[in-house]
């Protein structure tokens, strides 16, 4: 179970933060946790995410996740890159670097080169939705990505009912919804797996 996991510059004088902190729920049973952390700082944004997943089956651990990331970003494009992911058992490591003329990214088995400006699966920001291909942060590989508008839905946040406009994220042997506030603040995501199963991002 594969789970896929950029921003605007800001004034030297200015720091701004924000934080998401998902539960997470498989088949509406909660698993786990996804956090996310975003930092505005002079000229760059830093973005650090972290997630952890238990699944049991009858007091059995039938699966488990980890996965930390370290993004930072000057402007629209990723500038460097380091994630590590165990996926139940295994073992990912992504780090990456913009140079001159090109972003380089190395894996546990190979080094890849990129264009300079890229993105990853950012969902914090709306924008990113724009791109036709995004790197994954667990595999280091760029994935082809077309996104639509689904329409306008109304769902609790934090308590609250709220209305918030719904994109669906498609690729190869993937299905992302997404869900945003009127000022473009990310409230939700749901994600169909390969087996069917439906993973949940909430603040209930």
């Amino acid at each position: 179970m594969m789970i896929m996991f950029c921003c605007t510059p800001v004034s030297a004088t200015t720091i701004s933060d924000n934080n998401w902190r998902f539960k997470v729920f498989l088949d509406g049973d909660e698993i786990g946790y996804h956090h996310f952390s975003m930092v505005n700082k002079d000229e760059q944004t830093e973005i650090y995410s972290s997630a952890r997943f238990d699944v049991k089956f009858f007091f059995i651990n039938a699966y488990s996740y980890e996965h930390d990331n370290v993004e930072h970003w000057q402007g629209d494009c990723l500038n460097t890159i380091n994630a590590v992911t165990d996926d139940y058992g295994d073992q990912y490591k992504v780090s990456g670097t913009v140079g001159s003329d090109a972003f380089i990214v190395n894996t546990i088995q190979d080094r890849i080169s990129y264009p300079s400006c890229i993105k990853t699966f950012a969902y914090w920001d709306p924008d990113f939705l724009n791109e036709t291909s995004l790197l994954n942060s667990q595999t280091g590989e760029m994935v082809t990505v077309e996104s639509k508008f689904i329409g306008r839905e109304t769902l609790t946040h934090k308590g609250s009912s709220m209305t918030a406009r719904r994109y669906r994220l498609s690729g190869d042997n993937m299905q992302i919804d997404l869900w945003y506030s009127d000022d473009d603040h990310w409230l939700a995501l749901e994600s169909l797996t390969e087996g069917g199963h439906i993973v949940r991002y909430a603040m209930p």
